[in-house]
């Protein structure tokens, strides 16, 4: 075809991932994804962002990967936050948490941290919060962990329940992670007792490469 001005270009309904680009790789005239191009600004430092789509409840103390969530991070160095939005059924019923990774990654550690609704300072179990003033609450709670699992029970929590029950409380897990082997880092997700604890829509991770 003849050649034509970008200006003069049908434009574009909406931005995709398959979109091709004309670019010149030492000398050569090629084409390249949009996708390629968030790739490869991924292991600059452009964040990784996924979010829940679907609640995920599960109703045992055997945990689930929540899917959405899954992300695949191949070797370099990353932080990582996942900001979960979680209800518990039952207010004296927890969430509980797991961390796994399908590659190889070493050093990978990571803080669990919520809001506690403990009345006295450094209750043996805090209480997750959702809504108290710093009045009454100015605890943050916050658990280190460096061990993987998947379905075995979660070695994040169980805490002392959630404030109230069917109510949205926001949980937080941030770690590092330095991958040598490419693969997955799941999320999964169980309930301390028989009682539905959820991880709610709009629950996000968000992934740096740092190195």
């Amino acid at each position: 075809m003849a050649d034509t001005k970008i200006s003069a270009l049908t434009a574009a309904s909406v931005a995709a991932a398959a979109n091709e680009f004309g670019i010149n790789e030492a000398g050569t005239s090629k084409k390249l994804t949009l996708a390629q191009i968030i790739t490869f600004l991924q292991t600059k430092g452009m964040p990784r962002v996924a979010t829940v789509i679907t609640p995920h409840s599960n109703s045992t103390t055997t945990p689930t990967e929540v899917s959405n969530l899954t992300q695949v991070l191949e070797a370099g160095t990353f932080l990582f936050e996942h900001w979960l939005i979680v209800r518990s059924s039952l207010a004296g019923t927890a969430p509980v948490f797991n961390l796994n990774f399908t590659g190889t990654a070493a050093p990978f550690n990571w803080w669990y941290e919520y809001a506690d609704n403990s009345a006295t300072l450094l209750a043996a179990l805090g209480v997750v919060s959702h809504n108290v003033s710093t009045q009454s609450l100015g605890f943050g709670m916050r658990q280190s962990e460096n061990t993987e699992a998947t379905s075995a029970a979660g070695n994040m929590g169980p805490v002392g329940g959630v404030q109230t029950a069917a109510t949205d409380a926001l949980v937080m897990i941030r770690g590092l992670i330095v991958v040598s082997v490419s693969g997955d880092l799941e999320l999964w997700h169980g309930s301390e007792t028989a009682n539905a604890t959820t991880v709610e829509v709009g629950s996000s991770v968000k992934i740096v490469r740092t190195a």
